[in-house]
């Protein structure tokens, strides 16, 4: 279903990306990329938990059009460890009368696996409507950290909101669902529900108990932002939530929160991802 409650006549489009841990290294052991989907070649960086692999995510096409419907699954082979990002923002344009784009992430984390899936916010267009849902599986002595963040911008700056936006993200453990984060507005509700503010981020952990406080406590001295943080330490997931005043201060608490995390983790700071 899309965002306007209607099926989509595009051509679903899926991609996958599958790591696995050879010899205490992760590689990329296979990938299917169809247009508009492309990635980097994976890399490294030192100060990066061992064998970790760095790939961006890139689109050939220019953002999110109104009858997309596209989905993406990363799976992490036992003890795989991976930081996955995106090169840039992912423009959703005006859907122009059509149903409205549709985007489907699955995220599989075997046992001992690390995945950070980092993407940058959607940015939500004037008349854009996006259904977009994550669900991650996560196995024992997993870790994850993800992030999942929407701004709206009127580009004519005629007071046009974004159509609608569905929202879900998912943790399910082995078994079963460990938490449901879903949300559903219209456009011209946005302003209403985030107290006048553009821009809405989160930060989710699983496996990553010190994460949670660490995050809270490096986001409460940034300028802009207005941030809470949900805690469910039986099944050891932190959810970090917050508005920002713009696309700058949500950027930065979007690195922040995951440099926090990083550290609360490994004791290292991580190695910035340039864009």
């Amino acid at each position: 279903m899309t965002a306007a409650g209607a099926i989509s006549s595009a051509r679903p489009v899926r991609a996958s990306l599958d790591f696995r841990d050879v010899a205490g290294r992760t590689h990329l052991m296979g990938q299917h990329t169809p247009h508009p989907f492309h990635i980097t070649r994976p890399f490294r960086h030192l100060s990066d938990p061992q064998g970790m692999a760095t790939l961006y995510l890139q689109s050939s096409s220019g953002g999110l059009y109104g009858d997309d419907d596209l989905g993406l699954t990363i799976r992490m082979g036992q003890g795989a460890a991976a930081h996955v990002t995106t090169q840039a923002s992912t423009i959703v344009h005006d859907a122009r009368g059509r149903a409205g784009a549709v985007q489907d992430v699955r995220l599989d984390i075997g046992p001992g696996g690390w995945l950070e899936y980092l993407p940058d916010p959607a940015i939500l267009m004037s008349g854009a409507r996006l259904s977009n849902r994550v669900t991650a599986r996560v196995a024992e002595g997993s870790r994850l950290i993800m992030a999942d963040a929407q701004l709206s911008h009127d580009p004519g700056g005629d007071g046009q909101p974004f159509g609608h936006l569905e929202n879900a993200v998912s943790i399910v453990g082995p078994e079963g669902p460990l938490a449901i984060d879903r949300f559903d507005l219209a456009g011209t509700d946005w302003l209403r529900r985030t107290g006048g503010t553009r821009c809405s981020g989160m930060i989710l952990t699983y496996g990553a108990g010190a994460a949670g406080p660490a995050m809270i406590a490096a986001m409460t001295p940034l300028a802009g932002l207005y941030a809470g943080l949900s805690t469910f330490a039986e099944r050891d997931i932190h959810i970090l939530r917050f508005l920002a005043e713009d696309g700058v201060a949500l950027s930065r608490a979007l690195t922040t929160a995951w440099r926090a995390a990083r550290i609360a983790l490994t004791g290292s700071p991580p190695h910035a991802r340039r864009k």
